[in-house]
C-alpha cells in the first residue's frame, strides 16, 4: 500500500514538472506574441484573422488591435491560471498526503479555471469576428460563431477534473474517517 502511495506521489511531482514546462511554453509564446505584436502593429490581426478565417478589413485601427492583443492576452493568462492551480493541486499530492482535503480543493480549483478557460474559448471567435468587424464598413460586418474538439476537449478536461476534486474531497473524509478508527 505504501509504495502505491509512494508511487501516485512520484507521479504527482513528475505532472508538477511537466505542468511547470508548459507554463515556461506558454509564456515564450504570450512574450513572442507580444514582442511581434510590439515590433509590427498588425501582426496581431493578421495572426487572429488567419487563425480563425475570418474576412480581413482593408485596414486594422490601432484600437482594434489593443483589442484582438488584450483578447489575446486574456486568454493567455486565463490558460496559465488553470495550469498554475493544476500545478498546486499537484504539487500537494506529490509533496503531502494524496486524498488531502487541500489537493481536492485545488483540483476542483483547477477543474474551474479549465471551464473558465473552455467558456472563454467558446466565447473568442464571436468576440474577435466583432473587434474586426469594427474596422469593416457598415454592411460589411459580422460575427463568427464556432464550436470545435477543441472546446470540446477543454469543457471534459474540466469537467473530469472537477469530479475527481469531488471524489479526492470525499476520499479524504474516508480516509480522516479510518485515522480516527484505528
Amino acid at each position: 500500500m505504501e509504495t502505491a502511495r509512494e508511487r501516485a506521489r512520484l507521479l504527482s511531482r513528475r505532472m508538477e514538472k511537466l505542468i511547470l514546462v508548459l507554463m515556461a511554453i506558454l509564456g515564450l509564446f504570450a512574450l513572442y506574441g507580444l514582442v511581434l505584436a510590439w515590433s509590427d502593429p498588425t501582426w496581431i490581426g493578421t495572426f487572429v484573422i488567419e487563425r480563425l478565417a475570418l474576412p480581413r478589413p482593408p485596414l486594422l485601427s490601432t484600437s482594434t488591435m489593443l483589442l484582438l492583443a488584450a483578447a489575446f492576452l486574456a486568454q493567455a493568462g486565463l490558460l496559465g491560471w488553470a495550469l498554475q492551480t493544476l500545478r498546486a493541486a499537484f504539487r500537494e499530492i506529490g509533496l503531502h498526503d494524496i486524498v488531502g482535503a487541500e489537493s481536492a480543493r485545488l483540483m476542483r480549483l483547477s477543474g474551474v479555471a479549465f471551464l473558465t478557460n473552455a467558456i472563454a474559448m467558446a466565447l473568442a471567435p464571436p468576440l474577435v469576428s466583432l473587434i474586426v468587424s469594427l474596422d469593416m464598413p457598415a454592411g460589411q460586418r459580422f460575427l463568427a460563431i464556432s464550436f470545435g474538439t477543441h472546446e470540446l476537449l477543454a469543457l471534459i478536461l474540466s469537467g473530469i477534473l472537477i469530479v475527481f476534486g469531488h471524489l479526492l474531497a470525499v476520499a479524504a473524509e474516508v480516509d480522516d474517517d479510518n485515522k480516527r478508527f484505528v
